[in-house]
């Protein structure tokens, strides 16, 4: 054996022993692995050459089983499995609670189920640990029952705000390049959950306020809130109490974590925390790339309190998203480059893709606004498209607003163009006409 094949032979049988190391890390704790070990995981796959997509036009298989509720079929219930990389291959239960996946090919899958009202389940055996299910092609495998528990939103700390140590800044009057005169009162707010202390709350009124009750506009912002600012000014320029947050960096990519730091925003604005009187109706929701995931995790906990939501660049299946990664047709700015690998094998953990995946459970959507851009790379417009879909299919009231222009951000700012302008004034013919069905 030459110096060249005894060093790759090293790093190989380097690789394998850090996978096992990791493996039995996993066994141990009898929980799905960290971030962090995913995305080793993930770079020692690299250095093997993986991971591969299997073949599409190769022998496949197809799998069946049933959903159950408390013993009872649960009708109308997603299931899916995905590959390694992420293609998912899906159906829905009928009245008796049976589904096939048809089509897939061979290969270990953990299946996974979903329905309005009901939590994301995936299969699992002892110690809670994955239940993989091997397809064989030409062959037809029967998966153990899923059992779906209900999905109930998490107590909120009270009571509120003494329990959340909540901060109110100085209020500050803002202007907006656009639209000409825009300007809006803003506030800042802080406060604490679970330890860690939010200070990304901005709450914007019309100014000079008169203090009528206006409908509640919740944003959800990519990036820090303060960006965001022009937007939210000319939102509230128009009408509108606009309670914006952006994500925290404690919770990473747990969007179950940020839904709650949203859920207690929204509970601070309804209960007159905030310093101001909404209007007794319903909200509309908005979010925007890894935002919208939170605001469709936010839409499971709070579905009552919604209106309609818009996405703007926003993710709708995240598990295309890995495929088309791993495909490498997307361009992601570097600091996001594990973001994907982060969530694990998708074949085996499919739990954390199906929280980013509104498409399957797009019956308990409220009318939707989607806007998106052709040339995004970050997010691909297919992402729309599939959401879409979902959403007729569903039933779901559903308006687009597809353009040519600008990359993934469509903001407003000095820089505004025909798109952007195009943009705001759909936006503010969606938010009036959903508003009006519930106002007083």
């Amino acid at each position: 054996m030459n110096t060249a094949n005894r060093t790759f032979y090293r790093i190989r049988l380097t690789a394998l022993r850090l996978t096992l190391l990791l493996l039995g890390a996993t066994l141990l704790a009898a929980c799905e692995p960290t971030p962090t070990m995913n995305v080793i995981g993930y770079m020692v796959e690299q250095r093997l050459g993986g991971p591969v997509e299997p073949d599409p036009s190769g022998a496949t298989g197809s799998l069946s089983g049933q959903v159950l509720y408390a013993g009872e079929p649960v009708a109308g219930a997603a299931v899916l499995v995905a590959t390694r990389t992420g293609t998912p291959y899906s159906s829905r239960t009928d009245r008796a609670g049976h589904y096939r996946i048809d089509n897939i090919p061979p290969g270990q899958y953990v299946p996974a189920s979903v329905a309005p009202n009901f939590a994301e389940t995936a299969l699992s055996g002892a110690f809670d640990l994955p239940y993989p299910v091997t397809v064989r092609a030409g062959e037809t495998t029967q998966a153990p029952a899923l059992t779906l528990r209900r999905h109930r939103p998490r107590p909120l700390p009270a009571p509120l705000p003494e329990a959340v140590d909540l901060w109110a800044g100085e209020p500050v009057t803002k202007t907006a390049p656009f639209p000409s005169g825009a300007e809006a009162w803003e506030r800042a707010y802080a406060y604490t959950r679970e330890g860690v202390r939010i200070i990304s709350l901005r709450l914007y009124r019309p100014f000079p306020d008169s203090g009528e009750k206006l409908p509640l506009l919740l944003g959800l912002f990519p990036g820090w809130v303060d960006d965001w600012a022009p937007v939210n000014v000319a939102l509230a320029d128009a009408g509108y109490t606009v309670l914006a947050l952006s994500p925290s960096g404690a919770w990473g990519l747990d969007v179950a974590a940020h839904a709650e730091d949203a859920r207690l925003a929204l509970a601070l604005a309804r209960g007159g925390h905030l310093g101001v009187d909404l209007a007794d109706a319903p909200a509309v929701a908005l979010g925007g790339s890894f935002s919208s995931a939170i605001v469709n995790r936010l839409l499971r906990d709070e579905r009552d309190q919604f209106a309609a939501w818009l996405t703007l660049g926003g993710i709708s299946n995240a598990f295309t998203g890995s495929a088309d990664f791993y495909a490498r047709r997307l361009t992601l700015p570097e600091r996001f480059r594990y973001v994907i690998p982060a969530l694990g094998p998708a074949n085996i953990y499919p739990l954390p893709f199906l929280y980013y995946s509104p498409v399957y459970t797009a019956s308990h959507l409220p009318p939707t606004m989607i806007i998106h851009t052709e040339v995004d790379r970050i997010i691909p417009i297919n992402q729309a498209y599939e959401l879409e879909e979902a959403l007729r299919v569903a039933g779901v009231h559903a308006e687009v607003l597809y353009y040519e222009d600008v990359s993934h951000y469509l903001q407003i700012g000095e820089d505004m163009t025909e798109s952007g302008e195009e943009m705001f004034w759909r936006v503010l013919a969606f938010l009036e006409a959903q508003t009006a069905k519930n106002a007083d």
